[in-house]
């Protein structure tokens, strides 16, 4: 059945359980929802789903967009709920890759919150899609946030964990994951990041496998499956790169990521003053080790030129 109407931003169908096309894995939910969809929610390789929190740390967003680039790469489809910070990471990185990645959401299809991803919302309808239990016009509740990560566990082949504190909502994605018996991992952070909460609580408790990138993923879905080469991480700076830099210009280049990143930001992690942010970013930026983008942010680049 199609629904929404003249004037809706997707073409939205509606399913319910008995409809064919409705998402099969959703029927291993003891009451399987009617559902709104828009794309085509179609993949013929394993779902993971890559959770954390909405205010990641900067290792953290990086490392859920690299893995999601990777496991796309191997032809896996990503999803997550669109929130701030380690969803979005890791709905980039998979499109990044090439590959799929959809949003279970906790609005309508029609409406985008955060209001800043209606752009990456869009770019998930063309890919592998968007779902919400809400029908069109409704309107969102802190419940209906809360109630699509049944849907993310029961839609996925695996769970990631990436950060969270101890009462992370990705906590309820693993949860469900767990109650209808599909595998479920975490990234072990250092201890003392209390980020590491969430991840580290499923791993002492033997919850979660660990994992620590793409290969440890496909092992736990497919093992007969190799993994893409991973690109090296540029998370952290190469001693051979900031040797030849000035301290203040050696500390911005370690506060830079490929993803584009406030000046504030910058500024703070690498404890510098406005007037000596400027002049260590104009000095990479001559090195070819940044480029400054629009809209006040930085971002470290790819090849340094020689």
């Amino acid at each position: 059945m199609v629904a929404g109407g003249k004037g809706a931003r997707y073409a939205c169908r509606a399913l319910t359980p008995g409809d064919p096309g409705y998402p099969a894995k959703l029927r291993d939910l003891a009451r399987p929802p009617a559902v709104f969809l828009a794309g085509a929610w179609r993949h013929d390789g394993p779902t993971v789903a890559v959770v954390g929190s909405r205010s990641p740390t900067d290792d953290g967003a990086d490392f859920a967009r690299e893995l999601a680039r990777d496991l796309a790469r191997s032809g896996v489809a990503v999803i997550s709920g669109l929130a701030r910070g380690i969803d979005a990471a890791a709905h980039r990185g998979a499109l990044e890759g090439g590959g799929a990645s959809g949003a279970v959401l906790g609005t309508c299809l029609d409406e985008t919150y955060p209001p800043e991803h209606r752009t990456l919302q869009d770019a998930l309808a063309s890919s592998l899609g968007l779902m919400s239990e809400i029908p069109p016009g409704r309107p969102a509740t802190r419940a209906t946030f809360a109630t699509r990560n049944r849907l993310l566990a029961a839609l996925s082949d695996l769970v990631v964990v990436v950060q969270g504190r101890a009462g992370s909502g990705a906590l309820l994605t693993a949860s469900e994951a767990r109650r209808l018996a599909r595998p479920l991992a975490a990234v072990p952070w250092d201890p003392r990041e209390p980020l590491a909460e969430a991840p580290l609580a499923l791993i002492r408790k033997g919850a979660a496998a660990l994992i620590r990138g793409p290969a440890d993923v496909m092992e736990l879905l497919r093992p007969d499956i190799p993994v893409a080469p991973r690109a090296p991480s540029r998370a952290v700076a190469s001693p051979h790169v900031t040797a030849a830099l000035t301290a203040a210009e050696a500390r911005l280049y370690r506060a830079l990521r490929e993803r584009p990143l406030p000046l504030e930001h910058l500024a703070v992690a690498a404890s510098l003053s406005a007037a000596e942010l400027g002049a260590a970013l104009l000095a990479l930026e001559l090195q070819g080790l940044a480029r400054r983008d629009a809209g006040g942010t930085a971002r470290r680049t790819r090849s340094p030129r020689g």
